[in-house]
């Protein structure tokens, strides 16, 4: 795969958020045997996760899933993928880990634990060609479409207010399918996503960022006896440079790179 640039924010030293009082103990108890099973959203999530079905041959939080099961002390990696809500609805079914672009929320911390951020992203605005969207006034025009259960809903709904509903899909390659055979104008990914897609479908663009990021982090089930030892787990390898490497390799280089790229959504008068 081609690498591409990223605007990633990595976190150094974050507490584990989500952690219930008295159920880490700091040691990796796997729902199966020497094997650490992970959920995701239906491949592919573009330089996330490639491949198809149950089957992903690369990306980042693929990768990410296997250094972080070297760490914990198991020899193998299970994926299986679910749909996004289901996920952030807290049905993780036998999974030890969800790995899929999660922004931890207050409603999401009732029903799921989750560890320190290991990547921070903007909302980042795609569209088809070269279309300028430089300020909310534009935005608010358009035909949107979104990720049904995202964050993303709720920046569109409070941030961008447009003047028509945005669809809501299930599906992130249906979004994207969308916006590039013109039935929406524009969708919402975080920067790094959106880079991604932007890299493998030529004829989208990033038309501009959010100037707030969000934090993207590894989700587990409630109360889970696994949230100290794989938030330690990411916080070694956010220490030691090798998160960094592992985005290097699948989404690009310098921060600066995209971030300086993508201009930010104006959102006062123009």
């Amino acid at each position: 795969m081609k690498l591409v640039g990223t605007a990633l924010a990595l976190l150094a030293a974050l507490s584990v958020a989500g952690c219930a009082a008295g159920s880490s103990t700091g040691e990796f108890e796997p729902h199966t045997a020497d094997t650490l099973t992970v959920v995701t959203e239906p491949l592919p999530t573009q330089g996330f996760w490639e491949g198809e079905g149950d089957a992903p041959t690369g990306g980042a939080e693929y990768e990410l899933a296997n250094e972080l099961a070297k760490r914990l002390g198991v020899d193998k990696v299970v994926v299986r993928t679910e749909d996004f809500s289901k996920i952030v609805a807290g049905d993780l079914g036998d999974a030890d880990v969800a790995l899929a672009l999660i922004t931890p929320t207050d409603e999401r911390r009732e029903v799921l634990d989750f560890t320190s951020p290991y990547l921070e992203a903007a909302p980042t605005l795609l569209v088809k060609g070269d279309r300028e969207v430089a300020d909310v006034q534009t935005a608010q025009e358009l035909r949107w479409v979104v990720g049904a259960n995202t964050t993303f809903v709720d920046i569109v709904d409070t941030v961008i207010r447009p003047d028509s509903p945005p669809v809501q899909i299930e599906d992130r390659a249906e979004e994207v399918r969308m916006v590039a055979d013109g039935q929406a104008d524009v969708a919402m990914f975080d920067l790094p996503a959106a880079a991604a897609i932007v890299e493998q479908e030529p004829g989208l663009s990033m038309a501009a960022q959010l100037s707030d990021s969000e934090p993207i982090a590894a989700a587990l089930p409630k109360d889970s006896p696994n949230t100290e030892a794989v938030g330690s787990a990411l916080r070694a390898m956010i220490n030691d440079g090798s998160i960094d490497t592992i985005t290097e390799r699948w989404l690009g280089g310098p921060i600066s790179d995209v971030e300086g790229s993508v201009p930010l959504l104006r959102t006062d008068n123009p």
